[in-house]
Formats: C-alpha cells, sequence, structure tokens
C-alpha cells in the first residue's frame, strides 16, 4: 500500500513539474488581465488551431486579428492587433524554478517594447529586470572624425527613444534593437554604420551581454 502511495505521490508530482514547464499550458492558464484582448477561449482555439497544423487566427475583444505564428516547448510568440505583439519563453533558474519571461511590443508607427517576468502562478517578480542599456551602448567605438556627429546623433535618440526587444525562440536570449527612426536621413546613414544590437543571456541566475560576433 506505501509503495502505491508513494507511486501515485511521485507520478503526481512530475505532472506538476511538466505541466509548469510547457509553454501551452501557461498560456491558457493565463488571467485575461494579462493580455485583456483575449480570452481563455481565443487562447485555447489559437492552441488548438496551432496544434492541428491550420492558421491560428481568432478576432480579439477588438473584433481585430490576434493569431499565434511560434510555438514550442517553451516558447510562443503571437500577434495581438495589427500594430502590437508579445513573445513569452520559460526560463529555468539554478535551482529548477520557472519563470516566464513576457516582452509586450508596439509594432507600429515606430517600433517599442515592454518586457515583464512572472511567477508561474501568474504572479509579478518586481525583482527581475533586464539590464538597461544606455544609447551609446547600442554603437560601436567610431573614428575621430565622425565620432561628434555620431554624438549629436545619440543625443537627439535620447530625446525620445524607442528600443525593441525580441526573445530567441530556442535560447534564453534577449535581443535590444534601438530605433533611429527620429533622425534624419543624413544622421541615419551615419549612425547605421556604428549601430549594434544588444544580446542578453539568461545564465540562471542573471542576463549576461554576449560579445559582438568578430
Amino acid at each position: 500500500m506505501k509503495r502505491i502511495i508513494f507511486f501515485l505521490i511521485f507520478s503526481f508530482s512530475h505532472f506538476l513539474f511538466v505541466h509548469c514547464e510547457n509553454i501551452s499550458d501557461v498560456f491558457t492558464a493565463m488571467p485575461d488581465s494579462v493580455f485583456e484582448l483575449l480570452t481563455q477561449k481565443n487562447r485555447r482555439d489559437m492552441l488548438d488551431f496551432y496544434n492541428n497544423h491550420m492558421e491560428a487566427k481568432v478576432r480579439n475583444r477588438l473584433n481585430d486579428y490576434a493569431q499565434l505564428d511560434t510555438l514550442t516547448d517553451d516558447y510562443l510568440r503571437l500577434r495581438l492587433s495589427g500594430s502590437s505583439s508579445a513573445e513569452m519563453k520559460l526560463l529555468q533558474t539554478e535551482d529548477s524554478v520557472t519563470i516566464i519571461a513576457l516582452v509586450r511590443s508596439i509594432t507600429t508607427p515606430v517600433a517599442d517594447s515592454r518586457v515583464q517576468f512572472f511567477n508561474t502562478d501568474w504572479q509579478p517578480l518586481y525583482w527581475l529586470e533586464l539590464p538597461i542599456p544606455t544609447t551609446a551602448d547600442f554603437f560601436v567605438e567610431a573614428p575621430d572624425s565622425v565620432a561628434r556627429d555620431l554624438a549629436f546623433a545619440q543625443r537627439s535618440i535620447d530625446d525620445l527613444r524607442f528600443v525593441s526587444v525580441s526573445i530567441d525562440p530556442m535560447e534564453p536570449v534577449f535581443t535590444f534593437t534601438l530605433s533611429i527612426d527620429e533622425l534624419n536621413s543624413d544622421e541615419k546613414k551615419l549612425a547605421r554604420r556604428f549601430l549594434r544590437s544588444l544580446h542578453f543571456r539568461w545564465t540562471g541566475s542573471a542576463f549576461h551581454l554576449l560579445p559582438l560576433n568578430p
């Protein structure tokens, strides 16, 4: 009898662990308040359509279309409306605790993102944040001949700065991309020569900036 009870407890515990590890289950259990445009029925329908190799598109609460684009065991990406999108990724800590990373982005007229972290009960983890790069961090060192003009362009960006964030579907890597839409055409040409994206990898306890590719 004791062996049966132990087996049932172990099996149930294993089920809970797997349950928390699956992005589909986390997405389904998400409170409606997180994505106010989508109901739980919307989310279930998206998953059903996607898993049956159908277009995973539904009408949201604004009668606009939302669509699930990408789904893996620990990652999903969806378009919430014609001007917004979201990504979710499950991150593991060093002591095997699961964290939900959520990136919400406005896609037009200029891409801009907000990142939040939650536990698997969808309680916010205010203590966990991605590093906040400065505008200068997005630029490689420029020669003296253009450094002054580039510094001026960076100050122009600071006046109204937009940064989009994306998550790698396969790796716990977050990519920051700086918008230069607010610059004039000459400044854009100069900025593009020295602009880079920034990549931060989750190590299980912190986010580390990845080195530039040679």
